[in-house]
C-alpha cells in the first residue's frame, strides 16, 4: 500500500526535512507521531522528484496536472480499473493538494482554467486553495473508506492543520536562519 522513498534516514535532505517538520509540530502539535512519519516520507521526501508530483497518468501515459483529470482517473465509474487504483489517485489527491497549499502556495495564486471544475460543477468565488483543500480533504476521506486508514481519516479530518504545519516547513526551509544547513554561507 505505501512505498518508501529509498532516501536515507541520514541524508541531509531527509534530516532538513525532519527539522522542518518539528518545527512545524512545535507550532501545530499532534498525536498521531505515525502522521508525522507519513508526512515526511510520502510527502516531503516524495514530492522531491517532479515525477511524483505528476505520477498520475491516463490511458495514453499522459501525467495529469489538472484536479478534474486526476479526479476522472481515480473514479471506478470513469477510468480507474480497480479500487486500488482508485485508493492510489485518492491518496495522491490527498498528498498532492497537501503539498501544494502547504509548500507552493504561490504557485496556486496563479492558476486558473479546468482546476475550479468539480466534476461538471463549477465551483463560483471558490478560491483554488479553497477548493484544493476541500478535495484533499475529501480525497483523503474517500482513501480511508478504500483502506480503513485511520492515518487517512486523521489527515481528512484535520486536513487544514497539516497545511499549517507544511507552511511552517516551507517557512523554515526558506529562513536565513537555515542557510548553513543547504551548504549556503
Amino acid at each position: 500500500m505505501l512505498n518508501g522513498t529509498g532516501i536515507e534516514k541520514s541524508h541531509p535532505l531527509r534530516i532538513l526535512f525532519r527539522n522542518a517538520l518539528a518545527f512545524g509540530l512545535q507550532h501545530n502539535p499532534i498525536d498521531k507521531v505515525e502522521v508525522a512519519d507519513y508526512i515526511e516520507e510520502q510527502i516531503l521526501c516524495e514530492f522531491i522528484h517532479t515525477d511524483s508530483l505528476y505520477r498520475i497518468r491516463n490511458e495514453e501515459g499522459k501525467g495529469l496536472e489538472d484536479m478534474a483529470d486526476m479526479l476522472a482517473e481515480g473514479n471506478v465509474l470513469l477510468n480507474a480499473q480497480s479500487y486500488d487504483r482508485e485508493f492510489q489517485v485518492h491518496k495522491h489527491i490527498g498528498d498532492y493538494t497537501l503539498f501544494m497549499l502547504g509548500m507552493f502556495p504561490m504557485v496556486l495564486a496563479r492558476r486558473r482554467g479546468r482546476e475550479f471544475i468539480l466534476g461538471h460543477l463549477v465551483v463560483p468565488g471558490a478560491s483554488l486553495s479553497e477548493h484544493y483543500i476541500l478535495q484533499g480533504r475529501r480525497s483523503y476521506r474517500i482513501a480511508s473508506e478504500l483502506t480503513h486508514g485511520d492515518i487517512f481519516e486523521e489527515l481528512s479530518l484535520n486536513f487544514s492543520l497539516y497545511k499549517n504545519i507544511l507552511e511552517l516547513v516551507r517557512i523554515y526551509i526558506e529562513s536565513n536562519n537555515n542557510k548553513g544547513l543547504l551548504g549556503e554561507n
